[in-house]
């Protein structure tokens, strides 16, 4: 049952609501009336994610058509924000949102399965870990031609740099010297961001201990994901609007 909108988003309209099974709070996605293009895409995304269970991607409840033939989504409800909506961040909040979107993507990865959309919009911030992870991916992609681990891991590295300077990499590769971060994290980031061209090998647990490395560099080599966060709590501005998707309605600026 749809009881609030929430969101105009590229494809779909985004709406809060309850499971009238359950009585669950969830959010309901339709794909909109103008993107009719977009309908096979928008089924494969959606059954898509019936194939993973992970605590960092958004639990799928239900999928299916409305009385119009138009298909819709229904998920767990976060409140939060996407990483796409935080600009540049600290070096360490960056390192850690962009760690826990790896171990996300390292679930994929494990189920043989690549997303090959990976973006800003593809990660959520939520504002408790009371779901079972503060940083979710979104979907799942629908694995397009070409696609693979290794290009997934670029993309997040390319997240990662939009958090750390505020921009997109520069085509010519030039990456900016982050202020107060380790030398290392240059390094790295520049090898995260050429490993296509190289064709480096490369993980998403790789990346996970890297970043891990990074924050705190007398952390034991174990698990990372088995280990609280060195950081704490990320810290975000205000977190008053539920989102869904990566799809958000405009929010006003923090004080």
């Amino acid at each position: 049952l749809a009881l609030e909108h929430l969101a105009r988003g590229e494809t779909a309209n985004v709406f809060s609501g309850s499971d009238t099974w359950t009585g669950e709070h969830v959010a309901i996605r339709f794909l909109r009336s103008d993107r009719k293009t977009e309908d096979r895409r928008f089924r494969a995304m959606a059954e898509r994610l019936f194939g993973l269970t992970s605590a960092r991607v958004i639990r799928a409840i239900h999928t299916g058509d409305d009385r119009t033939g138009r298909p819709f989504l229904v998920t767990e409800l976060l409140i939060g924000r996407g990483i796409h909506t935080l600009g540049k961040v600290r070096w360490e909040v960056a390192c850690e949102l962009s760690r826990h979107a790896a171990l996300a993507l390292r679930d994929m990865h494990l189920q043989g399965l690549s997303h090959g959309s990976v973006g800003a919009r593809s990660f959520f911030v939520a504002s408790s870990a009371e779901a079972g992870a503060r940083v979710k991916l979104l979907d799942l992609g629908v694995g397009t031609r070409g696609a693979s681990p290794r290009r997934d891991l670029v993309a997040l590295a390319s997240v990662l740099h939009h958090l750390l300077t505020g921009e997109a990499p520069h085509h010519l590769g030039v990456i900016p010297r982050i202020p107060g971060a380790p030398p290392e994290l240059h390094e790295a980031l520049e090898g995260w961001l050429m490993a296509e061209d190289r064709a480096t090998e490369i993980t998403a647990v790789d990346m996970a201990r890297a970043l891990r490395a990074l924050i705190d560099p007398h952390v034991e080599d174990r698990p990372r994901d088995a280990m609280p966060s060195t950081t704490g709590e990320i810290v975000l501005p205000k977190l008053s609007r539920v989102v869904f998707g990566g799809e958000e309605p405009k929010m006003p600026e923090d004080d």
